[in-house]
Order: structure tokens, then C-alpha cells, then sequence
């Protein structure tokens, strides 16, 4: 329903700030209006690509709600990318905390359990896994937490996790949902 309300909210931001449509002299799109169409176009061939989103649109809506406007002059203008775009192998565009690695998804979903009750500035985040090959060192699955919505807000709260003597680095807020 979020995401619906989202494409609904930027088709119509695309359709008010273009009019009925551009003029062959119109200038490039705005990134909100490129973003909007990407999603649309997303939404009506591969569906699934946009669930597999849903918490980073979360956010997005989220962080949008509470950002000010930004003056229209400062917006960066874009084109529209192409349908040959392929995002599959993207990273997040939001930000979030690697706390661990572990072997086993199990041991991943306890030690969430244990940084969370450890630290109360993990509170509210969402927990996610990323599986990665190391080679001879083998398959970890990386413990995250996010989304944060500026790298530099997820570290602090790395900072605050390191100075309790644990490690933390900053990274994507990919992965799956734990």
C-alpha cells in the first residue's frame, strides 16, 4: 500500500511539475521525475524488483516526509535512463552498520539479538544479512543494521558501538531482511 501511495505521490509530483507534456524544446527531467517514471516502469515489468526494495522505499518516503523542501533552482536536472538499465547487482542507496559476521543464519538472528540488547541506539533499526565468499576463508553471512540515512548518522552510531569496545564499520543496507 506504502509503495503504491509512493508512485502515486511521484506520478502525480512528474504530471504537475511537467504539465500535460514536455515541449520539444522542454528541458531534461528532474531526478524526482526520472525516479518516478523508473519506478513505474519497474512496477508494471518486474514487479517483484520493487518488493525486493521495499524497505530502502521505506525509508526514502520516510526521510522525504521529514526532509525541508529543497529550493528548486538546487535539484539536480537528469534524463530518464534507459530500459536496458539492469540494477540487479546495485547497492543500496542507503547507509546502515555492519556489527558481525556469522556462519549460520541462527547465529546471525542471536547475535542480533545480543548487539540489540547490548545497544539501545540499534533500537528501531532493521537487521540484515549479506552473504559473502571470502574464498578459502569461506561463506559469511555479514550482520547489518539500518537504514540510516546519511552515512555519517551510521557513524555515530558506529562510534558509539566502538567505544564500548566492539567493532563496527559503515557499509550499504543491502542484503536480506534478517
Amino acid at each position: 500500500m506504502r509503495l503504491a501511495a509512493l508512485l502515486l505521490c511521484l506520478a502525480l509530483t512528474a504530471c504537475a511539475a511537467t504539465g500535460p507534456g514536455p515541449a520539444p524544446d522542454a528541458p531534461p527531467q528532474t531526478r524526482a521525475q526520472a525516479l518516478a517514471a523508473l519506478l513505474i516502469e519497474t512496477e508494471a515489468a518486474n514487479p517483484a524488483r520493487l518488493a525486493a526494495a521495499e524497505p530502502e522505499m521505506s525509508a526514502l518516503e520516510a526521510a522525504l516526509a521529514r526532509a525541508p523542501e529543497m529550493p528548486q533552482a538546487s535539484m539536480p536536472s537528469v534524463q530518464t535512463p534507459g530500459p536496458e538499465m539492469d540494477l540487479s547487482g546495485a547497492r543500496s542507496v542507503m547507509s546502515a552498520v555492519h556489527l558481525a559476521s556469522y556462519r549460520e543464519p541462527v547465529h546471525a538472528v542471536r547475535g542480533w539479538s545480543e548487539l540489540e540488547a547490548r545497544h539501545g541506539g540499534l533500537a528501531g533499526l532493521q537487521a540484515r544479512v549479506s552473504q559473502v565468499d571470502l574464498g578459502d576463508r569461506g561463506v559469511f553471512l555479514r550482520l547489518k543494521a539500518g537504514p540510516f540515512d546519511t552515512p555519517a548518522a551510521a557513524e555515530a552510531a558506529c562510534d558509539a558501538i566502538k567505544a564500548s569496545g566492539e567493532w563496527c564499520t559503515v557499509t550499504d543496507f543491502a542484503g536480506e531482511a534478517l
